[in-house]
């Protein structure tokens, strides 16, 4: 049925997206935001090209708009899968899942029916009565099946009204072995050597309460471990961070996460917006994935936060997996300077791209050469607390095999 939501920043009221008859998606800016000179940055993408919002935004069918269509689960995800099953959804509308979901998306963007201005802090979302039979009502973007919880006593619990939570759980996948393991370790590796990572853990599934009964099953054999982060959108309080994927910046759907885009359109966004150190950290992470073997740092794994709503910053690593361990054969998921095969990266390959990326040359050398050498030294204890032993053979192949590794 068609519709309108109201888009709200925080409890700034943004503007109006539209569902037309024809499931046709149309969205516009208020006027009020629009005569806002200190009015916050809803997406990069719809912006003009002197920082104004746009005036015209092109109306979408089935799907909305990029930047909301990014606020949602994928569509062949399980996680869109289960919330469409338990809301009698339509995968392949984005409009309804809005809807549903709009309460509880990532950032700081709250969309509501458009009869129901006033905001209603999240904070008494989480303590209002469950609901007789609790369906989820958050958002988190990607493929992946999680979810978002609440930590208490070193206990994680999904909302019993699926709104709120200040930690991403993530459950085995059964087409990939022991993955929770897998993650942690990658991104315990990149806190050891300095990168700017979240709070991560490792929780047994019977400390997760909540969950839904009709998940999929695990594999046979598979350890009953889940990975969580704390996420970077939200504060203890209920505060919300904006933050905006890099799919979003480019103003592309979830299905072109792979291309259109290169890693040196990455950097180039972030030297244009973000702080210096900003820079020296993407090239880091830049380096960790190609030397860890996360073949899958696509645009929607790089992300903006906006602290105060206006100024952006790289957002913390999210989502480094060893994926070699699984696909060994694979190529990178966007270009470095041209090249997807990691057997061609070496110092060479960081010049030219840090030249397409317009930042400084010999600075993305020097960033990249000490971010081998916290690697080398940072290993032998991260080897020593891996359970995989697969694992440990998958991530010792790249530090030996790939020139950038070894300082070539």
């Amino acid at each position: 049925m068609p519709g309108s939501l109201a888009v709200w920043f925080g409890e700034l009221y943004v503007g109006l997206l539209v569902n037309l008859p024809g499931d046709y998606n149309v969205f516009s800016f208020d006027e009020e935001y629009l005569a806002d000179n200190e009015r916050p940055v809803l997406s990069q993408s719809l912006l003009d090209r002197s920082g104004l919002p746009r005036l015209s935004i092109p109306q979408t069918h089935r799907v909305a708009p990029p930047f909301f269509s990014n606020l949602l689960p994928e569509e062949d995800g399980l996680l869109r899968t289960l919330i469409a099953r338990q809301h009698a959804l339509k995968r392949t509308r984005d409009y309804p899942f809005l809807h549903v979901l709009g309460e509880d998306l990532p950032g700081a963007v709250i969309l509501r029916p458009m009869g129901a201005l006033v905001q209603q802090p999240l904070q008494q979302e989480l303590h209002a009565g469950p609901e007789p039979n609790p369906r989820l009502r958050f958002s988190l973007a990607g493929a992946q099946l999680k979810f978002s919880a609440s930590m208490r006593d070193s206990r994680l619990t999904i909302p019993v009204n699926g709104i709120g939570g200040s930690w991403i759980v993530k459950l085995p996948a059964n087409a990939f072995s022991r993955l929770p393991e897998n993650e942690h370790a990658m991104m315990s590796f990149a806190a050891a050597i300095g990168l700017n990572v979240p709070e991560v853990r490792l929780l047994h599934l019977d400390d997760i309460g909540g969950l839904p009964h009709d998940l999929p099953a695990l594999r046979a054999g598979e350890p009953r471990l889940a990975y969580a982060i704390r996420r970077f959108d939200r504060l203890p309080d209920g505060r919300r961070i904006h933050v905006e994927d890099m799919n979003q910046v480019a103003d592309q759907y979830p299905d072109d996460k792979y291309g259109h885009r290169t890693t040196h359109w990455i950097a180039n966004v972030v030297q244009t917006l973000c702080e210096p150190e900003d820079v020296d950290e993407f090239v880091a992470r830049l380096v960790f994935g190609i030397g860890i073997g996360n073949h899958d740092m696509h645009l929607k794994n790089w992300a903006l936060t906006y602290p105060d709503g206006r100024h952006a910053q790289l957002a913390p690593l999210y989502d480094y997996v060893c994926t070699t361990l699984y696909m060994p054969k694979s190529d990178l998921a966007l270009t470095i300077a041209g090249e997807r095969d990691p057997a061609a990266i070496d110092l060479r390959v960081i010049e030219r791209f840090a030249a397409l990326a317009e930042i400084s040359v010999a600075r993305a050398v020097v960033v990249a050469r000490k971010t081998v050498a916290r690697m080398r030294d940072a290993w032998p204890g991260v080897r020593a607390a891996l359970p995989d032993a697969e694992l440990v053979k998958a991530v010792e192949l790249r530090l030996r095999t790939v020139p950038l590794m070894r300082g070539h």
